[in-house]
């Protein structure tokens, strides 16, 4: 628990307060019986709520800030027979620094706000799924400039928060929600793979299907597309019906490679016979020229020897560039027919004649394709139909068990403030009834919506709370308690008193109240303040007169 509390800054008529010890049960900061205002009783609840992990004190009270400047506050709690001392500062609130028990600075020990929380929440035993340390006391710190005063929406901690989340914070408190969590994660995953699909079917990203009746049409057309498919396997001899849709896609294209390849072939045979054909033999003897000299005695032989000579010298350099050529040719040729072998025994492997035309495959595999996509379409128009039917399966049961959960809490939360309730009026008034719902609750006191009842209600409820949860601590300031009638809060500060947990509140004006209400007060009193000097700071600065 909280033992104390210091900073350099807290005087009382110029003198340092020094440490403010606290105690289990009630601790009461008491004002002056004039009722002073902006004397700093609701400041100091609110350095309270700083200590357990919360930030409204810098965030939320301005002119403190401007006009006490920068400070740091000490402040030790005790777990068992150990004693922690921290400070924080409101110029560096992110952080807290672990201290000896003289509030001096330990060494490496600077934590981040949220390991200090962390600190406080196994320290206190409150280790609830997915319920953190300031989610569950922050909201029965009920102090002005906080956002949790209310009288109608006790689980809120701020005004925007929605009734859904509140409710959830309520349920994580008793230890009630982990259940609903894996639950309403298993909702999550349901409606985003329902939206998945949809969209995939919306973007054309999948083939799907409208409705029912498109659904039983494509059935139809399924039905008659597999009927000329089976005709067609019939007709053609073996294999063709085991052939599945990318197998004959496949043999389909290796079958047009193999067709270009022959026709290549042809093309370079054709060729080859061409080059052929243009070859000469050498002429292996002599060539005579007398019969030609008996025709013209006076022909110039030696002329025609000479050109007989370059035909032979050319005749030698087109053999030797038609044989070259021949050499590639027979070559190009080899490789095409390797190719062409190797696609043939890679057609031979299929269950399929390798003789079976590519039109009859083709046809085959259009059938198959287009069968393929219609049942696509259908399977993904079931599979959309089964997950939004499994969202909504898993929507029903979170409902269900969030229900059941809902009304065994509020049993259990509107007898625990009936007892409460019958204990501050003897059983003469009505007991504020909390109403849970599944994404909504309503707060209020039957048969009487007078404002003191209405805080009255607040009271009771977190009293309820700190009496059935982990809950360690609450905080009620003054703007509540000096609604409620003197009878009633004697009854109130008694059970502040007897409770083993600690409860802070602000009061002025004590001397009006019974004289049970005073001793309890004056038991409880950690703190008391006065106008001017004995205002928690030393001084006031709510006046004009007042210099800086």
């Amino acid at each position: 628990m909280l033992i104390e509390v210091m900073c350099d800054h807290f005087l009382d008529h110029g003198q340092k307060r020094g440490k403010i010890s606290f105690h289990p049960g009630l601790n009461a900061v008491l004002g002056s019986e004039s009722g002073s205002n902006s004397i700093g009783k609701s400041t100091f609840l609110m350095i309270i709520d700083f200590v357990f992990g919360g930030n409204d004190y810098v965030d939320r009270l301005k002119d403190v800030q401007e006009e006490i400047g920068p400070h740091t506050i000490c402040f030790a709690f005790q777990f068992g027979d150990d004693v922690h001392h921290f400070s924080r500062s409101n110029t560096e609130c992110s952080e807290v620094q672990k201290c000896d028990s003289h509030y001096q600075p330990l060494p490496d020990g600077r934590l981040s706000l949220s390991e200090y929380r962390g600190f406080l929440q196994t320290h206190y035993q409150m280790n609830l799924p997915s319920l953190t340390f300031r989610e569950a006391v922050g909201r029965s710190m009920r102090i002005y400039k906080r956002e949790n005063l209310n009288e109608e929406h006790p689980l809120h901690n701020v005004s925007k928060e929605k009734d859904e989340d509140a409710v959830a914070s309520l349920l994580k408190l008793f230890d009630l929600y982990a259940g609903l969590e894996e639950l309403a994660k298993r909702v999550k995953e349901a409606n985003n793979e329902k939206s998945a699909i949809k969209q995939a079917q919306q973007y054309h990203l999948i083939p799907a299907v409208a409705n029912d009746p498109a659904y039983k049409k494509n059935e139809s057309r399924i039905a008659e597309l597999t009927a000329q498919r089976d005709e067609l396997e019939h007709h053609c001899t073996g294999g063709l019906a085991e052939l599945e849709a990318f197998q004959a896609e496949q043999l389909i294209s290796l079958k047009e490679e193999l067709s270009a390849l022959k026709r290549q072939r042809t093309r370079i045979q054709s060729q080859r016979r061409a080059i052929c054909a243009g070859c000469w033999e050498e002429q292996q003897s002599r060539p005579n020229y007398k019969g030609l000299l008996k025709f013209f005695p006076g022909a110039n032989i030696p002329h025609i020897q000479a050109i007989e000579r370059f035909h032979h010298q050319l005749a030698e350099i087109l053999k030797k560039d038609f044989a070259e050529e021949d050499s590639n040719i027979q070559a190009a040729l080899a490789h095409i027919d390797s190719q062409i072998e190797q696609l043939e025994a890679k057609i031979a492997q299929f269950p399929c004649p390798s003789d079976l035309p590519k039109t009859v495959l083709k046809q085959h595999t259009a059938l198959e394709i287009e069968i393929r996509q219609l049942g696509t379409a259908n399977q993904n128009y079931e599979n959309s139909k089964k997950l939004a039917e499994n969202a909504k399966r898993c929507q029903n049961e979170l409902k269900e068990q969030r229900s059941e959960r809902l009304h065994s809490l509020k049993l259990k939360l509107n007898d625990e403030m009936a007892i409460i309730n019958d204990y501050i009026y003897e059983g003469r008034k009505t007991a504020p009834t909390i109403d849970l719902k599944d994404k909504s609750y309503t707060f209020y006191t039957p048969k009487d919506g007078g404002t003191g009842t209405q805080y009255k209600g607040l009271i009771v409820f977190d009293l309820a709370l700190l009496s059935l949860t982990c809950l360690p601590v609450i905080a009620h300031d003054s703007v509540i308690l000096k609604q409620i009638e003197d009878g009633a809060i004697e009854k109130i500060l008694g059970l502040y008193a007897a409770s083993p947990k600690q409860v802070f509140i602000a009061l002025d004006k004590a001397s009006s109240l019974t004289p049970e209400s005073q001793k309890i007060l004056h038991s409880a009193k950690v703190l008391q303040l006065g106008g001017e000097a004995g205002a928690l700071f030393g001084r006031t600065w709510n006046t004009k007169s007042k210099s800086r």
